[in-house]
């Protein structure tokens, strides 16, 4: 079946982050945690409803601080977590355009609104070049939730099998098999501009 869109993942395969700086800067303003662990293995659910738009950002902080016995401000807090924010990719924004003359292109990533805010002045001639994005926090759910891939097809009115999907979760590649879109895994060693040549998509 051919392929008519291409969806795509923000943080780790436009974006580049490093979880373990945002890890060490908050361990920093931790009184009592020496390496704080917010991986998707181990993530209290504070980091999975903020994400998914759940709580506010007020809350968010508020949690931390108990949950993690932080004594720090908002802005504080703030910096600490927007460490792993590295910036774009330099060849992010030409695969985007190259990509937009013959596909439809989409964003799909979990992100939240500290973060978004951090990004947006960066990513937004980015966001300007795809058809559509979806950003978990606005929409109430996020990957590897199936609510909000069934929300993204319904939105584009695409068929499923049409699509591929790039993402540098594994859990969230195969949540998305399931609705019969097509996967690949981005990695470090596998980045964007590598798969899609290996793919023929570019």
């Amino acid at each position: 079946m051919e392929i008519d869109t291409i969806i795509l993942d923000l943080g780790g395969v436009l974006f580049d982050i490093a979880h373990e700086q945002t890890r060490s800067a908050l361990s920093e303003l931790s009184t009592a945690y020496k390496e704080i662990d917010f991986s998707l293995k181990s993530q209290d659910d504070v980091f999975s409803k903020y994400d998914s738009g759940l709580i506010s950002s007020d809350e968010f902080r508020s949690r931390l601080r108990v949950l993690y016995q932080i004594k720090a401000s908002d802005k504080e807090i703030d910096t600490a977590w927007n460490t792993m924010l590295l910036g774009l990719f330099p060849e992010s924004l030409g695969i985007v355009q190259s990509l937009k003359k013959r596909y439809r292109d989409a964003l799909l990533s979990n992100i939240n609104e500290i973060h978004f805010q951090k990004i947006e002045e960066e990513c937004l001639p980015l966001y300007l070049e795809l058809h559509d994005c979806f950003f978990s926090y606005k929409l109430g759910c996020r990957k590897p939730d199936s609510k909000i891939y069934r929300y993204a097809i319904e939105a584009m009115n695409i068929k499923p099998e049409n699509a591929l999907f790039f993402d540098d979760t594994p859990k969230n590649l195969v949540a998305a098999q399931e609705f019969g879109i097509k996967t690949c895994l981005i990695s470090r060693h596998n980045p964007l501009s590598t798969a899609l040549h290996s793919l023929t998509i570019l």
